[in-house]
């Protein structure tokens, strides 16, 4: 009995398996899991690394922005005191001649016959000069202008105010000017007419001057030679034919570096500086 061999299915090596064969069941490829890179944390030195190197920035940062900001405070008291000064030029212009800066007794001093030679019709200048004019209240006194009234100038009703004051800048008694953020340091007028020597008043408050800041009283004494006109040698004043503005700067003490001015380009301790360059 012959027994008949079946060939062998050939196998095809030179084709590639279908992705039928290597599609396990299910359907599904067998997934492996991607686990993130750890991430160490910082080191207490890098911590103190930093921490130093932002404390070090801060310090050589914060000086420079006060600077800055003491810089744009003075200016900005710079801009009003010139603003200021051409309204008093303005004054001069319109009346012919620089408001006084000190009086004694209302019925026979300065500012009374100022208010007569530019208003001779006035029949009661008790009525129209009730305070005594001083470097304080000279500034608001005279820059709130007159009325149209020609008799009675102060007292007649609006006054054509020649400068526009910030309200919320005035003492109580609406009499005292102060820069803004400054209210212990007024601007104080002195005219050139009582520069000489004998004329001006040594002491012209010898007792501190009160008056009342906000809600709260606050009693304010200014030096007896604070009135005097700041000299710009042994014996030449500053602006020795018009007048002086002057403002006690950031710090609120009369005759300091930081004091400013209508003479001085910056501040007293920037003018001594130039002298010396």
């Amino acid at each position: 009995m012959s027994t008949h061999m079946q060939p062998l299915p050939s196998l095809n090596r030179g084709r590639a398996l279908s992705t039928s064969t290597l599609v396990p069941r299910g359907g599904k490829f067998p997934t492996c899991p991607i686990r993130p890179a750890s991430r160490s944390a910082f080191t207490l030195v890098e911590l103190l690394v930093v921490i130093g190197i932002i404390a070090l920035l801060a310090a050589l940062v914060t000086p420079a922005v006060m600077q800055a900001q003491v810089a744009a405070r003075n200016a900005a008291i710079k801009v009003e005191i010139d603003m200021l000064h051409m309204a008093i030029m303005q004054y001069k212009n319109e009346y012919g001649s620089f408001p006084p800066a000190i009086s004694g007794t209302a019925t026979n001093d300065l500012a009374a016959r100022h208010i007569l030679r530019l208003f001779p019709r006035t029949d009661l200048i008790t009525n129209e000069v009730t305070a005594r004019a001083t470097p304080l209240n000279s500034i608001v006194g005279w820059l709130s202008g007159y009325t149209d009234d020609p008799i009675r100038p102060i007292s007649g009703g609006n006054r054509n105010r020649i400068y526009d004051f910030d309200r919320a800048r005035l003492d109580n008694t609406q009499t005292i000017y102060f820069p803004s953020g400054k209210p212990g340091s007024p601007y104080i007028y002195i005219n050139s007419s009582l520069y000489m020597s004998g004329t001006w008043p040594r002491s012209p408050d010898p007792t501190p001057f009160p008056y009342t800041v906000g809600s709260g009283s606050t009693v304010y004494s200014i030096p007896a030679n604070t009135y005097q006109p700041v000299l710009q040698s042994g014996t030449t004043y500053f602006n020795p034919t018009t007048f002086q503005i002057l403002c006690a700067g950031r710090d609120g003490e009369w005759g300091s570096d930081d004091d400013l001015s209508n003479f001085w380009p910056r501040t007293r301790g920037e003018y001594k500086d130039s002298l010396n360059q």
